[in-house]
């Protein structure tokens, strides 16, 4: 059975109605991806997925249970190549700590759907930010034309 992580999709809708999720750096390439990490032994992945977005990016919020999509994750280390599965989960942020535990550690920023699609390099993160796309954006606010 491959390793088990989670990533979170923190987001929130601007005063303009405009939806935003947050991303972080990575802390070796400095990569802007979703805040992720591996789900611990006896904790659920949407709960993995909401520690990682407040250590990771300082943000708390309601974390959905059910995950908006999954992805293999691939990754090199210096002797082989280990696959993860990465389940991705929205979370509904109602606080941004102006502290948190990896800050001097990572950049934090709120993009755009579109923003964060440029930006955001990793396939199958980008799939999941589509996907929570298809399900989040405000259809009525595009329609109104105030996108």
């Amino acid at each position: 059975m491959m390793p088990l992580q989670s990533a979170a999709i923190p987001y929130r809708y601007d005063a303009d109605g405009e939806l935003e999720i947050l991303l972080v750096t990575s802390r070796k390439k400095r990569r802007w991806v979703l805040p992720k990490g591996h789900v611990r032994p006896g904790m659920g992945a949407h709960s993995s997925a909401a520690k990682e977005a407040f250590e990771e990016g300082g943000v708390i919020g309601r974390t959905e249970i059910d995950p908006i999509a999954n992805y293999v994750r691939k990754k090199r280390n210096a002797c082989d190549e280990e696959a993860y599965c990465v389940t991705v989960h929205p979370m509904a942020v109602s606080t941004e700590a102006p502290v948190w535990p990896e800050m001097r550690q990572r950049e934090r920023r709120w993009d755009t759907i579109s923003d964060a699609l440029f930006l955001v390099e990793q396939r199958g993160m980008r799939k999941a930010i589509e996907a929570f796309d298809r399900a989040f954006s405000p259809v009525c606010a595009q329609s109104a034309g105030r996108r």
